[in-house]
């Protein structure tokens, strides 16, 4: 079941995925067309990793790898479905060949190559192509027959949980192009359980990648669900006008009659900023973790608003701060990212310190080095600060955690330095898809 229809409502069930030997795969000569600043620890990024898993399920949520989901839906769905979306991805990766060689291996397997990628030495069996020998004859370097996908750790990006269905991206860069496809076809089909026996149903679902760039692209880290009512896209790097004017009439309008308004949040086109829950999340009813230049003084940020069979308007002189006010009443809040310093705001938004992810009203999770974002949440907004690290002792870890009171406002802050060198806070890292609704 889906159901997502805010940011704040206690987390029941989530999408994650903990990095792996795609991360190893990828070295310092693959940094920037895989969306990279520099290589990470896997060993330390999957002991973080661990520990945001032991704060989602301590808080109540059920917690799944789409590793496992994906093995499911290979090892599930009917044949013609899997050599179909194997075709997808050989294609995308330039070896099309390699579709009815994998379609042969086991799930496990399978997912293995679609997850960490393939070397052209790891399936001798596959037909010599011109271009495995035009790769082989570049080097070391070129001879992944499918590279690997180290952004896939950020599950928020490739589908979307909205209400009660799901939108399929449209990834912005060659490097993720792949992850809606996977994402969307294990969600499909390895989803079924004990409490869950039909797949969830889909939206934005055609294959159209004869469209225009420009009217394909969609990342789910640009969109915010404040109600049923109201959704927030930023219009940013990963996420285009194009494609939220046609999400809005294709797909948002027709499909949910209770939805008034699309707020478009047109951002500077630039990775500081990649996407809206870079620089704004939810935290509470009324109350939101927000990077102050630009959403509460406008710096480089203008809103746009689209309504039901209505002009699009553009709301002049309106901060993200103020419209939020005016859609969720004047107590809403917006906590500065950072701290009241424009400094600590500019370092503690580079670090994710406005990418939270919302457990339950009033209870996030952070980086433990955003420390003046934390330090404003507990003395001026009541959060008690939960310090827990990889290298704490489990007795430690869950004495911490025990000794947290019903309706306290909690920062979970954990050490992920190695995780945030990857460019992505708890919201990144996080797909809901299943929240309360209170």
């Amino acid at each position: 079941m889906i159901d997502v229809h805010n940011e704040v409502g206690d987390l029941q069930r989530v999408l994650v995925h903990k990095p792996g030997a795609e991360v190893v795969r990828m070295t310092q000569f693959e940094l920037e067309p895989l969306l990279f600043d520099d290589i990470l620890s896997v060993d330390l990024a999957q002991k973080e990793h661990a520990l945001l898993q032991e704060i989602l399920g301590h808080q109540g949520a059920e917690v799944l790898e789409i590793a496992h989901v994906l093995t499911r839906a290979f090892a599930t769905a009917p044949r013609a479905k899997c050599e179909a979306v194997l075709e997808v991805v050989c294609e995308l990766a330039g070896a099309p060949e390699l579709a009815y060689v994998l379609a042969e291996w086991e799930p496990s397997r399978i997912t293995s190559a679609m997850i960490e990628g393939l070397r052209w030495d790891e399936v001798p069996q596959a037909p010599q192509s011109l271009g495995r020998i035009r790769a082989e004859l570049d080097g070391p370097g070129m001879r992944m027959a499918i590279a690997p996908l180290p952004n896939l750790m950020f599950m928020r990006d490739p589908c979307i949980a909205l209400y009660d269905r799901i939108i399929v991206g449209r990834m912005s860069t060659p490097a993720r192009a792949r992850e809606s496809v996977l994402v969307h076809f294990a969600l499909r089909y390895g989803l079924h359980d004990a409490r869950s026996v039909t797949s969830p149903a889909f939206l934005f679902d055609d294959a159209d990648w004869e469209r225009n760039p420009a009217f394909r692209s969609l990342e789910g880290g640009d969109v915010l669900v404040l109600n049923e009512r109201i959704v927030l896209i930023g219009c940013s790097q990963r996420t285009s006008a194009e494609t939220i004017e046609r999400l809005c009439a294709e797909v948002l309008f027709p499909s949910f009659p209770r939805l008034e308004r699309v707020h478009a949040v047109l951002m500077p086109r630039a990775r500081s900023v990649m996407h809206l829950d870079t620089i704004l999340t939810a935290i509470d009813h009324q109350l939101f973790l927000g990077h102050a230049p630009m959403i509460v003084n406008k710096e480089g940020i203008l809103v746009v608003e689209l309504a039901r069979n209505k002009p699009h308007k553009v709301l002049e002189g309106l901060s993200v701060a103020d419209l939020l006010r005016r859609e969720l009443g004047p107590e809403t809040q917006v906590v500065p990212c950072g701290g009241d310093r424009r400094l600590h705001q500019l370092r503690e938004q580079w670090t994710d310190g406005a990418n939270a992810v919302c457990l339950a009203p009033g209870r996030i999770v952070l980086y433990a080095r955003n420390v003046r974002t934390t330090r404003t949440l507990v003395q001026d907004h009541g959060f008690r600060n939960v310090e827990l690290s990889a290298f704490q002792s489990d007795e430690e870890r869950q004495q911490r955690l025990a000794a947290i009171q019903p309706g306290e406002r909690v920062v979970y802050t954990f050490g992920g330095g190695e995780l945030s060198r990857a460019r992505g806070g708890g919201r990144c890292l996080t797909m809901p898809l299943t929240r309360s609704r209170t």
